[in-house]
């Protein structure tokens, strides 16, 4: 098909011309449908307005003479006598005259029938409820038509009228009422219909059928009032609309009309399917007609185009012909332009070397680099030209040949890739070589380069991978394969994230990639798994390469297994910062974290508490069953502890038996008190210690930010002084801070400090109460008293000091001093006088008893070691520690006499009663009131060897029943108060 701008030029005329032809046609043929569519819809509108007009005439009629007979009848009960009979009589005897159109009732005032035109049982009937009867109660002379409705007696589909009837002084005699039937008028209206798509309806105001042909039994009293001819009633009283009937959905050009003066509308409907009918084969014939117009035209235009570029080409086939030679020469001589353009911009040297080996071709570059030799020798040296000529020879002989050759070129040495291509003649001999020659310097030193960059690729010690744009893995060395367990064959072509495990969530890869994209840059520390599924943590850092466009080319990622060293750095931090033995935080951490809550708390504006914990006994378990015990005690502790507190709450190990709670975000101040005594109930509970039960309990001290100090220091302090309180009131309790413990512990530290002094001072005094021997009554013995002569406090006794002396371990230079005191002043008593001297249970805890230097002194004062009582408390013995014993068991070596003191105050042991052989037993006075308790036990000691002595004695009645009890001595306040020892010298002199 020709496409020269003349042929385009006649085609675009053609189509042109053409397509008005068509468009010309069919719009002729449009306009004809259209006028016979609307010729034929304007008939039927005249039709059914016509039709319209005849139905309203007919039912006019009917209205008319029904209303006609009730005038009459109205008129002839006006003038007549008003009585039932009368209506009666008045109204059979004309009945027959009405045929069955209708007929005539009269109701009475109250609405009762008295009287029909037809033979129905309608008197007494009550109408007082219908429509036609309430209407006609207001005084007026008008016509009533009610709706459609069937007969309360007849069963009938009737529509009613009525008039009121008034007597000539227009008092109201009752309604006179015209049932029409609407059967016969639906039959009437059955016989108007000329064809079957004519409908004609009859319905009232209120929106309901009357009377309808067809269907009248399926329609009667239907609501149509959501039709489209009721809505248009509402518009216009006369109308001719095209709607869809509701009853038989049937399309239809409706006429209606409303009856003059009456509620009633007669509506004619003809259908409109006739119509589309027509149209459709109106449409059909054009349709066909246009096909036909619009084929010839087409073909009209194929054989004209055709015919014209059939004579187009015939010229145009001469022309090319003519044209050819010289468009072939011109283009030959365009192509060598370009080949020689091209051969002398391309940055390798290009030439054509005949079999003599002169030059025929050479391009620019040849000339930079080679100068303007013509022939082989010319252009190289001697040296070069021998390496090259087995080349050259292998070429001739009709193999292309490459090889590299080292050279000088301005002084610096270079490479040139040197290739020879044979061209061969028809015959297939070689007439000469094309020559190409490549500076291929630099791409050596890359390679070079290259080589060295694989070898570290291949030999580092961190795995690396690199990715596409997409993180698709590309290459990986042998470090990733080391590291990972995958060799490059399993991963290369795999998604780099697969390599990766759980630990991380996707939000955190998705930062990641939003940090790579964003800056081409992420270093971190990431978990991977192994391909045997261990996972590992790597360090990892990628760099994005990008291309000269700025677009990501590749992802570099380098990473070394780091899972050992973190794992040794969580070790040391650990050891750092956690009890090797519990795994709560040792102090350390306690410390830090004690100042992050103690922000936290501030900021927050909630309240905090510190708790401080003592255990209550685990000396005692530590020394009787070993540290093996005591050391999973502590990690039971820990543990109760734990399930004691919230998750948000701390549990920390200070050392020893001290540990710390710190209760942060208190939202109850109830919180504290249940949590702590949640934790003594936990520690009262026995311990399972292997095959041993040990018994502790707690004595904890509790401080609240920020009501006792803001700081860390001063909570642990302020904590540490309430919980010395609970072990001084008993232990096993909890004391809250409050100012006087401060104070308190002011003054123990003042008071320690004053009692270093005291004995350098001379302000300790001994004072002796009197031991009488209840069966001879003379004072046999005496108890060493201790008072402190303090300057400002005056007399203090051991109860206000003595705690303070064991706390801050002056107890053993006091209780040297009372030992050397009370043997001096015993040598002045005489012999056989005994003196008893307390000595303190932190003396046998924490150093060696001084029993040979006691020697030494009661050697130089003259005394037996009988002449010296040491009491020891039964609170001591019960510890029975290794300790204990020795240094007890060191006085009955040295034949110093033992006496226990407080017998029967805690738990009373009879085993050690043997153990230690004790020489003298205290009664404690809480046994004095009963007689046979003191005698069982006066007799339990007097068979073990042990003398008894009861003290505290205050009254008669007490040493009467000790008296009988049998105990050997009594002290206490009834045989006198703590004297001094001039005073118990005179004593003895006088008894």
């Amino acid at each position: 098909m020709s496409t020269s701008d003349a042929y385009r030029r006649f085609r675009r005329r053609l189509l042109v011309t053409m397509t008005m032809l068509a468009l010309l046609a069919t719009a002729v043929v449009a306009w004809q449908l259209h006028s016979s569519a609307r010729d034929r819809e304007q008939a039927i509108r005249r039709q059914t307005q016509h039709y319209a007009l005849a139905i309203e005439a007919q039912v006019l009629s009917t209205v008319q003479l029904s209303d006609i007979a009730l005038l009459g009848f109205a008129n002839a009960i006006k003038v007549a006598p008003y009585t039932p009979k009368t209506i009666d009589s008045l109204l059979s005897s004309r009945g027959a005259s009405f045929g069955s159109s209708f007929w005539i009732t009269f109701l009475d005032p109250q609405g009762f029938a008295i009287a029909s035109s037809r033979d129905i049982a309608v008197k007494g009937i009550s109408y007082a409820d219908r429509d036609y009867f309430q209407a006609q109660l207001t005084p007026g002379d008008k016509l009533f038509v009610g709706g459609p409705s069937r007969g309360r007696i007849s069963n009938s589909r009737l529509f009613f009228l009525s008039r009121r009837v008034e007597n000539a002084k227009g008092e109201f005699l009752g309604v006179i009422v015209a049932p029409i039937d609407a059967s016969r008028l639906a039959k009437t209206f059955e016989h108007s219909r000329v064809s079957d798509d004519v409908t004609i309806t009859l319905f009232h105001t209120n929106g309901h059928i009357i009377a309808r042909a067809p269907l009248f039994e399926q329609t009667f009293n239907r609501d149509i009032r959501e039709s489209n001819v009721f809505r248009a009633f509402g518009k216009a009283p006369i109308d001719t609309i095209e709607t869809v009937s509701p009853i038989d959905r049937q399309s239809r050009i409706a006429s209606y009309r409303k009856l003059p003066d009456l509620p009633l509308i007669v509506t004619v409907g003809s259908s409109n399917v006739g119509l589309a009918l027509v149209s459709q084969k109106q449409f059909l014939v054009a349709g066909v007609a246009i096909f036909l117009i619009l084929t010839l035209i087409v073909f009209a235009i194929i054989y004209a185009l055709r015919t014209f570029a059939a004579a187009e080409e015939r010229e145009q086939r001469y022309r090319t012909l003519y044209a050819t030679s010289a468009e072939t020469e011109k283009k030959l001589t365009y192509s060598e332009q370009r080949l020689r353009l091209i051969a002398d911009n391309l940055p390798i040297v290009i030439a054509y070397i005949d079999r003599d080996e002169h030059y025929t071709f050479k391009n620019r570059r040849f000339a930079e680099i080679y100068g303007s030799g013509d022939n082989l020798q010319q252009v190289l040296s001697p040296a070069l030209y021998a390496e090259t000529s087995p080349y050259l020879e292998r070429a001739f002989a009709g193999e292309t040949v490459c090889f590299e050759r080292s050279t000088q070129r301005n002084g610096e040495p270079c490479c040139d890739a040197i290739t020879y291509v044979p061209d061969r003649d028809e015959s297939g001999k070689v007439i000469g070589l094309f020559v190409m020659a490549e500076d291929i310097s630099e791409r050596k030193k890359h390679e070079e380069s290259s080589k060295l960059a694989t070898l570290m690729y291949e030999n580092a010690c961190e795995g690396m991978m690199v990715t596409d744009a997409e993180g698709r893995i590309l290459s990986v060395n042998p470090a990733f394969s080391q590291i990972s367990g995958y060799s490059s064959e399993e991963v290369v072509g795999h998604l780099a994230y697969e390599l990766t495990s759980s630990h991380q969530d996707i939000k955190f890869y998705s930062r990641m990639r939003q940090t790579i994209t964003h800056t081409g840059y992420w270093e971190g520390e990431i978990w991977h798994q192994h391909k045997n599924g261990d996972h590992y943590l790597v360090s990892l850092r990628f760099n994005t390469v990008f291309d000269s466009k700025g677009n990501v080319l590749r992802h570099v990622a380098l990473f070394t297994d780091i899972t050992k060293k973190k794992a040794t750095e969580e070790a040391i931090w650990k050891q750092a910062n956690f009890d090797a033995l519990s795994g709560l935080p040792n102090r350390r951490m306690f410390n830090d974290r004690l100042r992050q809550e103690i922000k936290k708390a501030a900021r927050d504006k909630l309240p905090m508490a510190l708790i401080f914990i003592d255990l209550d006994g685990f000396k005692a378990v530590n020394d009787n069953l070993g540290h093996d015990f005591g050391d999973i005690l502590l990690k039971q502790v820990a543990e109760r502890l734990l399930t004691c507190v919230r998750n948000t709450d701390t549990v920390a190990r200070l050392g020893g038996d001290e540990f710390t709670v710190i209760l942060s975000e208190l939202k109850e101040s109830g919180d504290v008190v249940r949590i702590v005594q949640e934790i003594l109930h936990s520690l009262a509970r026995p311990f399972q210690l292997r095959h041993e039960v040990a018994h502790i309990s707690g004595s904890i001290g509790i401080s609240l930010f920020p009501e006792d100090g803001d700081e860390a220091e001063q909570l642990i302090k302020n904590a540490d002084q309430a919980m010395y309180v609970a072990k001084q009131q008993g232990r096993n309790r909890f004391n809250y801070f409050a100012p006087f413990m401060q104070e308190a512990s002011q003054m123990r530290i003042e008071l320690a400090n004053e009692l270093r002094n005291a004995l350098k001072n001379k302000e300790l005094r001994l004072l002796f109460q009197p031991i009488r021997n209840l069966a001879t009554d003379k004072i046999d013995m005496a108890e060493a008293l201790i008072r402190w002569e303090h300057p400002q406090r005056g007399l203090l006794k051991p109860a206000e000091f003595i705690g303070v002396a064991e706390n801050t371990g002056v107890i053993a230079s006091i209780g040297e001093w009372v030992f050397q005191e009370a043997a001096a002043l015993a040598a002045s008593f005489g012999n056989g006088f005994k003196v008893c001297v307390n000595k303190s249970a932190w003396q046998f805890r924490h150093e060696a008893v001084g029993v040979e230097h006691w020697l030494e002194l009661l050697h130089e004062q003259a005394l037996s070691p009988h002449s010296m009582v040491i009491e020891v408390t039964e609170g001591l013995l019960l510890e029975a520690n290794r300790e204990v014993v020795q240094r007890v068991q060191s006085l009955r070596d040295a034949n110093l006499q033992i006496s226990l003191d407080d017998f029967g105050h805690g738990y009373s042991s009879l085993n050690f009663l043997k153990r230690f052989q004790i020489d003298f037993l205290k009664l404690d006075t809480s046994f004095s009131d009963n007689q046979l308790l003191c005698e069982a036990i006066v007799s339990m000691a007097h068979k073990l060897g042990i003398k008894v002595i009861a003290e505290k004695i205050e009254t008669p009645g007490q040493l009467e029943i000790l008296m009988a009890a049998g105990c050997d001595f009594g002290q206490g306040f009834l045989f006198g108060a703590p004297i001094s020892a001039e005073k118990l010298h005179r004593l003895l002199i006088t008894q």
